[in-house]
């Protein structure tokens, strides 16, 4: 891509959550592990491991992720891998319900998608504005392009994702207290 100036229009990353939330969330795993190879579980060993990776997972994101948006297309750092694509080829923007929130996708006209590091509503990350972020990212495109469409998954779907989403967070709730009850 060709830049038409030194700074990106838009430059969005995500932030930290309340402490409240994130510092639970980031010391279940390593506790569950621990309590995991104390008290042999495999239940403990297999959630502390998931929940460790996502938690390392996270905070790559948070230390390194970033969206930048220029006038001629996006450019894009996830977790160490940096993603640039042109406006003409983004399709649309995808608003994707994940396991405890929602991160956007920008889709391309081969299908592929590329995960955005902003803006993003989660447990232990979130762009303030979610919302209002999109909207300003979709009106980027300069030359006189046309706003990016977003997706938005139907109601029932995001029902099913946050039935799910309950489902799991009580399944790893119990496992902790099982974990360290027993």
């Amino acid at each position: 891509m060709g830049r038409t100036s030194a700074e990106p229009v838009l430059r969005l990353r995500p932030r930290w959550r309340s402490p409240v939330i994130v510092f639970p969330a980031l010391a279940a795993g390593p506790a569950l592990l621990l309590a995991g190879v104390v008290e042999p579980s495999a239940t403990a060993l297999f959630s502390g491991f998931a929940a460790t990776a996502v938690a390392a997972r996270n905070l790559v994101i948070l230390r390194r992720g970033v969206t930048e948006a220029w006038p001629d297309g996006l450019t894009n750092r996830l977790a160490g891998r940096q993603a640039e694509v042109a406006w003409e080829g983004v399709v649309r923007l995808v608003v994707v319900p994940t396991l405890f929130g929602r991160l956007v996708q920008a889709e391309e006209r081969d299908g592929a998608r590329i995960s955005l590091a902003a803006p993003r509503s989660g447990l232990v990350m979130h762009s303030p504005g979610f919302g209002e972020r999109l909207d300003e990212l979709t009106r980027m495109p300069g030359g006189g392009r046309a706003p990016v469409p977003v997706h938005t998954p139907a109601l029932g779907r995001i029902v099913v994702a946050y039935l799910v989403q309950t489902t799991l967070a009580l399944a790893f709730v119990g496992a902790v207290i099982v974990a360290l009850l027993t």
